[in-house]
């Protein structure tokens, strides 16, 4: 298994009730560095989020809280695009 040094991916999360802005942060793997492998893993069902704002869906005006940290279930994900810096 080669390991290198994978890009972080800032990205925005849309669940049924929130918008999530935050980074995400795919394993260093050369077969899993992207954001489709982080997404497409069989063996989580979550993934880690950092520097996270969370916003009311429909509400963009003002985050509902920041965070350091969130553990997002895979599941509750309906779309997620990465933002270009």
């Amino acid at each position: 298994m080669v390991k290198l040094k994978t890009e972080n991916i800032k990205v925005r999360i849309e669940t049924g009730r929130h918008i999530i802005i935050g980074t995400v942060h795919p394993p260093a793997v050369a077969y899993r560095s992207r954001l489709s492998d982080l997404l497409n893993q069989k063996e989580v069902s979550f993934i880690s989020v950092t520097d996270v704002e969370v916003y009311q869906n429909g509400q963009p005006e003002a985050p509902l809280y920041s965070a350091a940290f969130l553990a997002l279930n895979l599941r509750k994900i309906e779309m997620i695009t990465p933002i270009e810096e």
